[in-house]
């Protein structure tokens, strides 16, 4: 079938500087056995996006990029089970199902999520979308590619969205919302009381803020060098916020904690903050990495500090079981707990580009497109 989706396909060195996309005629194929059709309704913008954008991620040309899309089911492959033309849902991180971390549900952490990710394919190596023309075309992206009217996607991203929820403010649960929520309540579990630092105030370290206060942390701090989010971060529970992103800002962290700092979370690109947030914990204290960044980037830590019974530990898309993890958070923002229509703001499909670059500047949190 015909669908209407945006295009990146020029070399960044003839851009300005925010990448842009266009908008295109693409065709999809039907669905597999254990695919389905999505119309889209809307999807966010995401940091990881960026980094294909920026070219820190390395992608064929042209493709379509967007992995946290939001939808009705049109039509289902001959094997799904699990879904029905017309269920309204989110598209989440891919996994296969069969390997030995899926199987241990642990699907976050399957052994294909890079290929299923970031392969621009499917796992047999054909292609789910083309130019219109029938020219190749890189799609597939996190098995969606959601920058799009129409995507298809597998069975095992899905997760339903309940009748009583805005459909197209749940998209973001697709991969930056679910992932610094998810690494506080799946994976730091922090003891109410506890103390956290939280390194980068975008939509991921927001919705970190927002889970501290569902777990009742007694001092939650936010580091960014945006006083527009850090503004937004205390209004939405950060209890102290810092404009700095320096190496003195973890003793700035341990002054104000008297060095008990139980937690931090790194979610910045790169992980050059993460040497900052491992400083800044108190002994025994864990830090969490959830940033994205080039597969070049590295950092160091202190021998001696990290001695100090401190533990760091990766966290892919916030952890947690799919549909488990989301369907919590969807079930804590309908309760009021979780605030998401704070950290976004909605442009039209055709405005695509304003929404890259307000994404990029930081000018907005986390950009929804609307696709009607």
């Amino acid at each position: 079938m015909r669908a209407t989706a945006a295009l990146f396909e020029r070399s960044l060195v003839s851009l300005s500087r925010y990448p842009k996309v266009k908008l295109a005629k693409i065709e999809l194929d039907e669905p597999q056995e254990y695919e389905v059709l999505v119309k889209i309704s809307s999807c966010g913008i995401c940091g990881t996006d960026h980094e294909v954008l920026n070219g820190d991620l390395p992608t064929g040309k042209p493709c379509v990029l967007g992995h946290e899309g939001a939808g009705i089911i049109e039509a289902i492959g001959s094997k799904v089970s699990q879904f029905k033309v017309g269920d309204r849902v989110i598209i989440s991180f891919p996994s296969c199902g069969k390997c030995r971390n899926c199987l241990r549900d642990q699907p976050r952490y399957c052994e294909l999520a890079g290929p299923l990710s970031f392969g621009f394919q499917r796992l047999d190596g054909s292609h789910a979308i083309r130019k219109a023309n029938g020219d190749k075309l890189y799609g597939n992206f996190f098995q969606q590619s959601s920058w799009s009217t129409h995507a298809i996607t597998l069975e095992r991203n899905l997760i339903k969205v309940p009748d009583s929820i805005d459909l197209d403010l749940m998209g973001p649960l697709g991969c930056s919302i679910t992932t610094g929520a998810g690494a506080v309540l799946n994976e730091l579990q922090p003891q109410a009381g506890s103390s956290i630092a939280i390194f980068g105030g975008g939509s991921t370290g927001l919705a970190a803020v927002m889970a501290a206060v569902v777990r009742e942390c007694e001092t939650i701090i936010v580091v960014d060098p945006n006083s527009n989010r850090l503004k937004l971060a205390k209004k939405l529970g950060a209890t102290h916020v810092f404009k700095s992103e320096k190496e003195a800002i973890a003793a700035k962290i341990r002054l104000l904690t008297k060095n008990r700092l139980d937690y931090s979370l790194d979610c910045t690109l790169g992980g050059k903050m993460v040497p900052a947030a491992m400083e800044s914990l108190g002994i025994l204290g864990v830090c969490g990495m959830v940033g994205g960044g080039s597969p070049v980037h590295t950092f160091k830590l202190n021998h001696a500090d990290t001695l100090n019974g401190k533990r760091l530990i990766g966290i892919v898309g916030g952890g947690g079981k799919t549909p488990n993890a989301h369907q919590h958070i969807m079930q804590l923002h309908e309760q009021g707990k979780f605030p998401l229509e704070k950290l976004v703001k909605f442009y039209p499909f055709k405005k695509i580009n304003d929404a890259i670059r307000d994404s990029f500047s930081g000018k907005v949190v986390k950009p929804i497109l609307k696709m009607t």
